[in-house]
């Protein structure tokens, strides 16, 4: 399949940033990548978002973005970690506001965007403790949000996709809330990036192996690492009892075939898990804002959590379909 030309150019973006040959210890260059990765013009609403109600909390010491729907009552949650290879990216920039008002609004929920900390200056398990204190503290002073405890699901993409797995697994272990859906976008679920497809890699590739173990080591304290669990799921020993999943991988990205193990691993562990593989798309074409294929994927992924929620509040047992 010939890759259309929003894709092509994105991959041009890839390319021209630098990836693992930039000297992040510098500040300066730190600082100038993270700025240039953020772009506030980028609205992903798809349309009007009427109503949707945007505020800034301290949930701990952990910053979050609530965007809730104009609605009477306690709203299912909706926590949401954003993408940037644990370096890049933030829930307070605005640049995911268009995104998460729309999820919001289409999925009937209160949407959490954390600010977590990042690497280099934070390293793992910093900014994954961030990320399930934001969940836990949430669930807990539910009433004051106007949440619904009983209905809680985490979600993110890419590197955000690999923390919200690894929330799921945290509050399993933790006898911490217990989460109705895991909703995981091109996540990274193994970051020894030692599938086939990091392996033998094709020009649709927004990296290559070395510069993604490379980047990705910038978010931890040693190799050794990269299989602890709470870094790369897939290495988890036991999955059972973990949250059911909907895994949506890029037809071209190379961690498809880490996407797709963990489902397989999701279920043989009695997991209700789906893996999804969207065709055309390489990693990160989900967010090119006018190109029809991103649009649907956007609109496909809040629709399965407004079914997860509905299905949820009416007692229901979910029931998830590729």
């Amino acid at each position: 399949m010939e890759l259309e030309a929003p894709v092509l150019e994105l991959l041009d973006g890839y390319k021209a940033m630098g990836g693992a040959s930039l000297d992040l210890n510098d500040p300066t260059v730190l600082a100038t990548i993270r700025a240039m990765a953020i772009d506030t013009d980028q609205d992903l609403s798809d349309g009007p978002v009427d109503g949707v109600e945007i505020s800034d909390v301290v949930i701990g010491d952990v910053p979050v973005r609530l965007y809730r729907p104009s609605a009477e009552g306690k709203l299912p949650l909706h926590v949401y970690y954003h993408g940037g290879g644990f370096i890049l990216g933030s829930a307070l920039s605005g640049e995911l506001d268009g995104l998460l008002s729309r999820r919001a609004f289409d999925a009937h929920c209160v949407v959490a965007s954390v600010e977590y900390r990042l690497a280099p200056e934070h390293k793992f398990p910093a900014g994954v403790n961030d990320c399930y204190t934001a969940l836990s503290g949430l669930v807990a002073d539910a009433e004051r949000y106007g949440l619904n405890s009983d209905v809680v699901t985490v979600g993110g993409g890419s590197a955000g996709g690999n923390l919200a797995a690894v929330v799921a697994l945290m509050s399993r272990d933790k006898n911490g809330p217990r989460i109705v859906l895991q909703l995981l976008e091109i996540a990274g679920l193994d970051l020894t990036s030692s599938s086939h497809a990091w392996r033998n890699p094709t020009a649709a590739n927004d990296s290559t192996r070395e510069a993604d173990v490379a980047w990705n080591d910038r978010h931890l304290s040693s190799p050794a690492e990269r299989v602890h669990p709470y870094v790369s799921p897939f290495f988890a020993a036991d999955l059972s009892g973990v949250a059911p999943a909907y895994v949506v991988n890029a037809e071209f990205d190379p961690r498809r075939d880490e996407c797709e193990a963990y489902v397989a691993r999701l279920q043989d562990a009695g997991v209700h898990a789906v893996g999804r593989t969207m065709k055309g798309h390489v990693h990160g074409s989900v967010t090119i804002r006018d190109w029809q294929p991103a649009r649907d994927w956007r609109a496909e992924v809040n629709a399965v959590l407004a079914s997860a929620n509905q299905t949820a509040l009416a007692g229901l047992p979910l029931d998830l379909r590729e």
